[in-house]
């Protein structure tokens, strides 16, 4: 069954994952509709197709899990199919390994048990999807991207970890594999299930810093901002291990995607956005 024959409901369409999906869904004229995941609105049934219900919470809005198994029961009342945001952080693994999706050593921090938990709810829905993204970064919350830019405006020094690897995946890529994932497995029974996804090139903290430092000071006056690399020095607060994509890549046909570029254009797009805020006259 092809995708223009699904009715797509974006649960959670004020989260960065979310706001992408429904812009590319908006460019290629699928039909979608976009609620937040607090909202307890009836979508109700569309007569032009099968609906699948695709939950993006952020891992940065720990509120948004108390939300998901209402929009789970929702599609099981439809008979929809039902495509899953999770996170590379429900992994326990050590700085550098790559994580394929047969490995089942798992953390024990809250945001990993609340995630683990929705994924099996899912997994009891025959047609469902699951992606564990590694390192999102958008510029548009709480993340690791945005933490790194306010400390470099406030406190000038910063000191990065140098060690601990991480692999930053860009929000709007996260987007895109996750709308290519449910195109074709809506057509191919045998691609439902469980996959991995981050950004290739993994780098230390400090790396990541200096690259949106300097895409950031093309925007504006960071001039006087210095980055000094240590051990133990400032890493995402929730950090996610290394994915193997193998299976992602293999299956859907999805090229790898560099972050480095995935970071300039959300730069661009989030000092475009500020910018515009800025002008905007009282």
């Amino acid at each position: 069954m092809a995708i223009s024959s699904f009715h797509t409901h974006i649960i959670g369409a004020n989260r960065p994952v979310g706001k992408c999906l429904t812009r590319l869904l908006a460019e290629q004229n699928f039909m979608y509709k976009g609620v937040s995941l607090e909202s307890r609105e009836r979508q109700g049934l569309q007569s032009s197709g099968r609906p699948v219900y695709v939950l993006t919470p952020s891992v940065y809005n720990p509120e948004d899990f108390q939300h998901l198994e209402f929009w789970i029961d929702q599609a099981r009342s439809e008979d929809a199919a039902i495509v899953l945001l999770s996170s590379m952080a429900v992994i326990e693994a050590t700085n550098g390994t790559l994580v394929d999706e047969t490995w089942h050593v798992f953390s024990d921090t809250q945001v990993a048990q609340h995630l683990l938990a929705i994924e099996e709810l899912v997994r009891q829905n025959p047609q469902h999807l699951i992606l564990r993204a590694g390192q999102v970064f958008s510029l548009m919350n709480d993340d690791f991207a945005t933490r790194l830019l306010t400390a470099i405006r406030h406190e000038q020094i910063l000191t990065v970890d140098m060690k601990r690897h991480i692999a930053p995946t860009p929000a709007d890529d996260v987007a895109e594999v996750m709308l290519a994932m449910f195109k074709q497995a809506s057509c191919a029974d045998h691609l439902w299930g469980t996959y991995h996804f981050s950004g290739v090139e993994p780098v230390s903290s400090y790396a990541f810093a200096e690259a949106l430092l300097s895409e950031a000071r093309q925007y504006e006056n960071l001039g006087a901002a210095e980055l000094h690399s240590q051990e133990g020095g400032q890493v995402p607060y929730i950090w996610t291990p290394l994915s193997d994509n193998t299976l992602l890549f293999h299956s859907f046909g999805i090229k790898p995607k560099a972050w480095r570029k995935g970071l300039s254009r959300l730069i661009r797009q989030y000092y475009r956005v500020d910018m515009a805020d800025s002008s905007v006259s009282v």
